[in-house]
């Protein structure tokens, strides 16, 4: 259960991240405000890394944690 509890919240950290950067995107297009787009690239590359992380990490495999 806290195993599920922790990828949620990884998640909902990453639609956060993603909104913060259309969000600063969008106002630095809109105002002309150069450091909102640079906030919003930021916002960007954390992420892109950070669901990489989270999307590319490896599922035990069944088969080798059973001991016989």
């Amino acid at each position: 259960m806290q195993q599920l509890t922790l990828r949620v919240i990884k998640w909902i950290a990453l639609f956060i991240l993603l909104a913060l950067a259309l969000l600063c995107y969008s106002m630095g297009t809109m105002s002309g405000f150069i450091a909102l787009i640079v906030v919003g690239l930021l916002f960007e590359a954390a992420f892109w890394l950070f669901g990489a992380r989270l999307i590319s990490r490896k599922k035990p495999n069944p088969q080798t944690s059973q001991t016989s």
